[in-house]
């Protein structure tokens, strides 16, 4: 049996993507900071900071559902479904360890 694999190598589409995640890192962390600065007033010459927050708002919500869609595109390409991803080598010696135990039991009795 042949086992293929995805080169390992990075490529454009995969450094776009490292790069976008800690951008994204990034830009949730200053949206956060921004908005304790707001919060807590140090923004005086803001008149509409209720626009503001719900700017920020709309923004890290944009910046979570990449994160989201990012971590998706991770979990499919390591074969992940529903959470869990299936090692079936470990399945194979496990049950194979099993079935030796099975047949020494087998034998002796």
């Amino acid at each position: 049996m042949t086992l293929i694999t995805p080169n390992e190598e990075p490529t454009g589409l995969s450094t776009s993507i490292t790069s976008l995640e800690r951008q994204l890192a990034d830009m949730r962390e200053d949206l956060e900071a921004l908005y304790e600065r707001i919060r807590t007033g140090e923004f005086h010459e803001i008149t509409n900071a209720t626009k503001a927050t719900a700017e920020i708002r709309q923004w890290l919500k944009i910046a979570i559902e990449a994160e989201a869609t990012l971590e998706k595109r991770n979990k499919q390409q390591k074969g992940i479904v529903h959470d869990y991803a299936i090692d079936f080598d470990a399945a194979k010696h496990s049950i194979g360890c099993r079935l030796d135990r099975l047949r020494r039991a087998r034998n002796a009795g």
